[in-house]
């Protein structure tokens, strides 16, 4: 129960007993004063009857008693009247038969009145004749007792409920800043650091909001001044500061983690352009007018019309990189024309020399791909396009280098069709202990004659043709019965799900209605979702995480590579945990600047609570640089390869 609702119920209570014990009080004194009224009434009405027979009559008879008390008694609220003679013989009297009180039963027995009597003698001269004895009916007493309290009941009634309503008002101002600073528990509890805008009036209050802000403000300077290490640390390290864009290190690093192991990017164009005369112009124009063609040149590839979000380097010297994720070959070499095209215009606008240009390389490719062929293959179609002049423009395949795969699309709807998968576990390891605290689920496929397809085979074809949400589904649904049938897995199991996946209605309504009511089952799934993902499509991201907590899971990134947008997605996101991309962390026990961005992240992930996990381990030397950088956990082959997880019971 809230502070504010204990506190108007205590309020409330003692209202309620307070106006009972107003409306007992007044029922009680009333009651002594009605009958004090009765017995007043009683004497009186004796009295008088008394006196005016003895002054009409000089005896007493029935007949004419008989006249005197009928219409006093029926007038009067009496219970009797009897005239007696001096020996107390009963000479003529009238009496009330039974009558019910004309109020509830509760009250008259919980409120008692008794009709009291009155007696007076008749005399006449010094002679006594009698005497009359009169009770009184209590009927009158009591209806008049149960309107009053009942009257009295419901104003105090209606003053206590202005009351209690007056009084919630002024408790909820009061308490209002209590609600806020709860609110801001709340949200630190939950790694948002908020502060109280408003001051309360309370002193208090005003001290814990105080410090809660001060808290809250500390622990926000820390992790900004821990981003902003980091982000130090990668500029020096990725970014070319002639250019603006990323330097060949940090090219080669971000297009190796989006078309690596557990990259989304499965095809596209990685082109190369050089800058044809540039040397003319730094002689004639000076080193500085060089310069600017330079970053004229990286400004017209990260154009946003280009393509979407391409990836952009310098390569070295006057050559320049781009990578353009998913492009078809035909939009890579009609954007690389209109470039150049228009490169050379605005070149000769500036009256630059005549050879002033661009000339690009370009490679495709589509399927399982290695950044060293397609470099390779890259940097020969730039020369090709030197021999042939300024503006010229060359498209090479890597397909047959890359290792094409053949159109797996019918064999990968099969596989799903019936069910020809097979879920394999890559354990992911707590460096402190060396203990298992979770599984990756990852999955093979199986062709028609039982043959296996690896991911590597079949996950760039399905990505092209549209197959992952089905897929991803599939698997998911495994996991969940794998986990119900009781099977000894780690108490963390963690899913990923690809772009075309988390951006599919179907997929997303079969992912709540398979965790709807397995709260237990969804308590122990982590999905994960790759930082390329993340980055381009944060709404959908977002949305996505929503999804997934309000189920009860776990969200967390994958493949994740720093980024100039990767320290503000973790504070958009706030995932349970992030796994570095492989392709990071290889190089992370040979080079000092990684391992100090590393340090940085890690520095700032932990007051948000949010572990660092090394993917792609392969050597136990790299393990005591990961445990001194300060990461949580790792995972890959140095532990061993991805083995088979059982069958659950019912698809056996």
């Amino acid at each position: 129960m809230t502070l504010s609702r204990q506190l108007f119920t205590g309020i409330a209570a003692v209202f309620v007993a307070l106006m009972l014990g107003i409306v007992t009080i007044y029922v009680v004194a009333a009651k002594d004063s009605l009958e004090r009224q009765l017995d007043a009434h009683a004497n009186e009405t004796a009295t008088s009857l008394a006196l005016s027979l003895g002054s009409r009559f000089g005896t007493l008879e029935a007949s004419a008693l008989q006249v005197m008390v009928n219409p006093l008694f029926d007038r009067g609220h009496f219970e009797s009247i009897a005239v007696l003679a001096p020996n107390g013989e009963r000479i003529f009297g009238r009496e009330l038969g039974a009558r019910a009180l004309d109020v509830p039963g509760w009250f008259a027995a919980l409120v008692t009145l008794q009709g009291p009597s009155g007696e007076a003698l008749v005399s006449a001269g010094w002679r006594q004749l009698g005497k009359v004895v009169v009770r009184v009916h209590p009927g009158y007493a009591y209806r008049q007792l149960y309107d009053t309290a009942l009257a009295t009941l419901l104003w105090l009634a209606l003053l206590f409920g202005l009351a209690l309503a007056a009084m919630r008002y002024h408790l909820g101002g009061i308490l209002r800043p209590l609600r806020e600073i709860e609110t801001a528990a709340i949200a630190i509890s939950n790694r948002d650091f908020v502060s109280i805008d408003s001051e309360p009036r309370t002193r208090e209050l005003q001290r814990v909001t105080h410090a809660i802000n001060s808290l809250s403000a500390k622990i926000r300077a820390a992790i900004a001044h821990e981003a902003e290490r980091a982000e130090g640390l990668r500029r020096q390290a990725f970014e070319d500061p002639l250019s603006g864009q990323l330097n060949r290190r940090g090219f080669e690093q971000a297009v190796a983690s989006s078309i690596g192991e557990g990259g989304e990017i499965h095809s596209g164009v990685l082109a190369l352009f050089s800058l044809s005369g540039l040397e003319e112009i730094n002689r004639v124009f000076s080193l500085s007018r060089g310069d600017a063609i330079v970053r004229q040149l990286a400004a017209a590839l990260a154009a946003p019309g280009a393509h979407a979000l391409p990836i952009v380097g310098r390569w070295q010297g006057p050559t320049l990189a781009a990578f353009l994720p998913n492009a078809t070959p035909d939009a890579g070499l009609a954007w690389a024309r209109d470039l150049c095209g228009n490169f050379a215009a605005s070149l000769q606008a500036l009256a630059l020399p005549a050879g002033a240009g661009a000339l690009g390389g370009l490679v495709h490719f589509s399927g399982e791909a290695r950044f060293e062929r397609l470099a390779a293959a890259a940097e020969d179609a730039l020369a090709q396009a030197g021999r042939q002049g300024a503006g010229a423009v060359v498209l090479a395949r890597a397909d047959a280098a890359a290792g094409a795969v053949a159109d797996l699309k019918t064999q990968i709807e099969d596989c799903i069709a019936g069910d020809r998968f097979t879920l394999l576990g890559q354990n992911v390891v707590a460096l402190a202990g060396r203990g298992i605290f979770q599984i990756e689920i990852l999955s093979r496929l199986a062709a028609s004659d039982g043959a296996p397809i690896a991911a590597a085979a079949f996950v760039p074809a399905a990505s092209r043709h549209g197959l992952l949400p089905g897929l991803d589904a599939k698997v998911l649904e495994r996991t969940v019965r794998l986990l119900e049938s009781g099977d000894s897995l780690p108490p963390t199991v963690s899913v990923n799900v690809s772009m075309q996946s988390i951006a599919d209605p179907p997929f997303r309504a079969a992912l709540r209605a398979l965790l709807a009511g397995r709260k237990d089952i969804a308590g122990r799934l982590a999905f994960e979702v790759t930082g390329y993902t993340a980055s381009r499509s944060l709404e959908l991201t977002r949305e996505f995480a929503r999804d997934v907590r309000a189920q009860g899971a776990q969200f967390a990134l994958d493949n994740f590579d720093i980024d100039p947008n990767s320290m503000a997605i973790v504070h958009e996101l706030l995932p349970a945990y992030i796994k570095l991309a492989a392709a990071f962390t290889l190089q992370i026990g040979a080079r000092e600047d990684l391992q100090l961005i590393v340090e940085a992240m890690v520095r700032m992930l932990r007051p948000l609570e949010i572990a660092l996990i090394a993917q792609g381990v392969e050597d136990r030397e790299s393990l005591g640089v990961l445990e001194r950088l300060g990461l949580g956990g790792y995972q890959g082959y140095v532990d061993g390869r991805p083995h088979p997880l059982p069958v659950p019971a019912g698809d056996r």
